[in-house]
């Protein structure tokens, strides 16, 4: 059994999963136009994919996550690299970092799983400088997942309310009062060979997904397996492969 946030998000071998959500990395790199001199601050960096892109920029990066295995990766990555970012262990609840330090804030579906909302949201206000950018995304609700994932558990998948980022208003409600706001929809295409192909990838590197696999015995994850399959099978396309859509919120704003 997984013992906790860190713990979950320290399994398998997620820059698998990372390198599939490089299109939004580098929309939100390129629509906050981060560039030479700017401190950046990536929240719950994970394996460092965007941190990376602002410091290959020339940007200040400093980088938080929770997961200790996640940073260790994230930090030989950056010396295989070449590239200079400060990365600390710490919780995005309770930032530790000095009032107004950063211009550009930035976190790709990763912020979102942090429980507290609240909390969240006043930290970024805290540590936003007059004027800084703040970009981040976040998952919409899947109905077919969900769907799925009810059948399983009581809990949605990816974490107590971590949709609730994906619906314009709760986010107009945790950060409008700091930051002017702006919001673009977007689309990450799921592609492979096959529902199993997907599998291996989610069971295996997904957090989430390993979490809920060790909550189930051997029938039901053998159960939780066929259905997951079958779910992006139904996905398949008329030239072979499978292409599934995930629906997302880029979130922009501006620190009043």
């Amino acid at each position: 059994m997984l013992r906790s946030v860190s713990d979950v998000w320290g399994a398998g071998t997620y820059e698998r999963v990372a390198a599939r959500l490089a299109p939004v990395q580098d929309q939100l790199v390129n629509l906050l136009e981060v560039g030479d001199g700017d401190r950046v601050l990536d929240l719950a960096t994970g394996t460092g994919e965007v941190a990376f892109r602002a410091a290959r920029r020339g940007a200040i990066v400093s980088a938080i996550d929770s997961a200790v295995p996640m940073l260790e990766k994230a930090r030989a990555s950056a010396a295989e690299q070449g590239l200079d970012v400060l990365f600390e262990l710490g919780d995005v609840e309770y930032l530790p970092f000095e009032d107004g330090c950063f211009d550009v804030l930035v976190s790709n579906f990763g912020l979102v799983f942090a429980p507290d909302h609240a909390n969240v949201a006043a930290e970024l206000g805290r540590v936003a400088c007059p004027g800084a950018r703040l970009g981040f995304s976040a998952w919409k609700p899947n109905r077919k997942l969900g769907e799925l994932y009810r059948r399983f558990t009581e809990e949605p998948i990816e974490g107590r309310e971590v949709y609730e980022w994906g619906r314009e208003d709760h986010v107009e409600d945790m950060l409008g009062d700091d930051f002017e706001l702006e919001f673009e929809d977007g689309t990450l295409w799921l592609e492979a060979e096959s529902g199993e192909e997907l599998w291996r990838l989610f069971s295996e590197s997904a957090p989430p997904v390993i979490a809920l696999l060790a909550r189930l015995d051997a029938a039901q994850g053998a159960e939780f397996h066929q259905a997951f399959v079958e779910l992006y099978e139904s996905y398949r396309t008329a030239d072979g492969g499978v292409r599934a859509p995930r629906r997302y919120l880029l979130v922009l704003g501006t620190r009043r």
